[in-house]
């Protein structure tokens, strides 16, 4: 057999529909002449070739309807491409719908040997993987009662562990990384790359930037259902942020009235203020140890916060960012709720997220907080405050750099 991995040769996918309403009734079909309207043909992918070799991971960029996914499905065999040719070497196994196949009657460890049989196992193989894939899932006794009484997050762990565990020659990852919470979503990062390591051709979908820069050596800019960049992750995550910040930029109302936050500082869109305002940061607050309003805390203390947010209009789940700089760096630390596999959720009126950091171990002196609320697939910004909330961390400032983690120095 061929080396494992997968060819792609000027794939194109087309979807047809009708334009306008449809007549539904005798008198508007009469209305209409009872003239059908024709099909129109839109091409969701069109023109993409790519190759993928064993040991290698690509990565895929793009906004959502760019044609990531349809793309996805054509390289797993769940479409059937209308253009162009896909050669495929070796087990492929997609990382689509985790939820898909499981059948809610039956327990969790039923439910393996079903999804492994569908990923290509035999029982033996099964027998033989299923204390490891029961462990991975962290399932714990839960493994053997009906999976109706799962939580999302429950049968995504256990549609993981049995799709990390099929041992595939190609694998198809879209958009499922987020997993779980944290510390299951780092062990499957870890999965991940040890399938890659044993040889595995993959090739992934996350809006996750820096993921795609760790775990890919190359990368794809998907756009309109075409390929319109390829080339090394860094240097296409690169473009791929400023096409981004030009976005928001043009969707920045010029008109817009300048706001004075509470803290005292004043926003202005352009300089400091970015976003389409579809939805509105209407206030960040800094929370302390008892729970009251800060301007300044001690090294090492806990940090808490708050964010109000008002939405003009229905906000299909919203990435959110935060950072704190100092002086010309803007993200001595840099954390969204993406990365974090938090989701914000769907948003209508007004909301309020908290997030709660255990320490914050800055160096003594003055830093300034970020904060973005983004479109789902961080295409351009909702609003933005560039290190508008100022923060105080106090103390002697004799630590040149930025952070000032507890210490001892013991002499060996």
């Amino acid at each position: 057999m061929a080396t494992a991995g997968i060819t792609a040769v000027e794939l194109g996918k087309a979807f047809r529909w009708r334009s306008g309403p449809r007549a539904r009734t005798l008198k508007q079909m009469a209305l209409n002449g009872f003239r059908r309207t024709p099909p129109q043909l839109h091409w969701a992918v069109r023109g993409v070739s790519l190759e993928v070799k064993a040991g290698e991971a690509i990565g895929v960029l793009g906004h959502n309807g760019s044609g990531k996914s349809t793309l996805l499905r054509m390289l797993g065999g769940v479409m059937a491409p209308d253009e162009g040719s896909i050669a495929r070497h070796g087990k492929v196994r997609g990382l689509l719908e985790l939820t898909n196949g499981i059948h809610q009657d039956l327990s969790g460890r039923e439910n393996i040997y079903i999804n492994g049989v569908i990923a290509g196992l035999t029982r033996r193989e099964i027998n033989a993987r299923l204390d490891r894939i029961i462990a991975f899932s962290e399932l714990g006794e839960a493994i053997d009662t009906p999976v109706r009484t799962y939580s999302s997050g429950m049968k995504l762990r256990l549609g993981f562990s049995v799709a990390a565990h099929a041992d595939p020659d190609v694998l198809l990852i879209d958009e499922v990384l987020s997993v779980g919470d944290l510390s299951f979503r780092q062990k499957c990062l870890e999965r991940i790359h040890e399938i890659r390591d044993n040889g595995c051709a993959i090739v992934l979908i996350t809006h996750e930037l820096e993921q795609l820069e760790r775990m890919c050596e190359r990368a794809i800019w998907m756009s309109d259902g075409r390929c319109i960049a390829s080339g090394a992750p860094n240097m296409l995550v690169g473009e791929y942020r400023v096409a981004m910040d030009v976005e928001t930029r043009l969707r920045t109302p010029e008109n817009a009235e300048a706001r004075v936050l509470p803290n005292g500082v004043r926003l202005v869109m352009g300089e400091n203020r970015f976003g389409s305002l579809d939805a509105e940061i209407v206030d960040v607050r800094l929370i302390g140890r008892d729970g009251q309003i800060i301007k300044a805390l001690a090294p090492g203390a806990p940090l808490a916060v708050e964010l109000d947010i008002r939405a003009h209009k229905p906000i299909a789940d919203p990435r959110l960012s935060l950072s704190i700089g100092r002086g010309d760096i803007d993200d001595l630390m840099d954390l969204n709720s993406d990365r974090d596999a938090f989701q914000v959720g769907d948003l209508t009126g007004e909301a309020r997220v908290r997030i709660d950091l255990k320490r914050l171990d800055l160096a003594p002196g003055e830093y300034k907080l970020s904060a973005g609320l983004f479109e789902s697939d961080w295409r351009y910004s909702y609003d933005y405050h560039w290190q508008a909330h100022p923060l105080v961390v106090t103390g002697d400032a004799a630590d040149r750099g930025g952070f000032a983690p507890p210490r001892k120095w013991i002499r060996l």
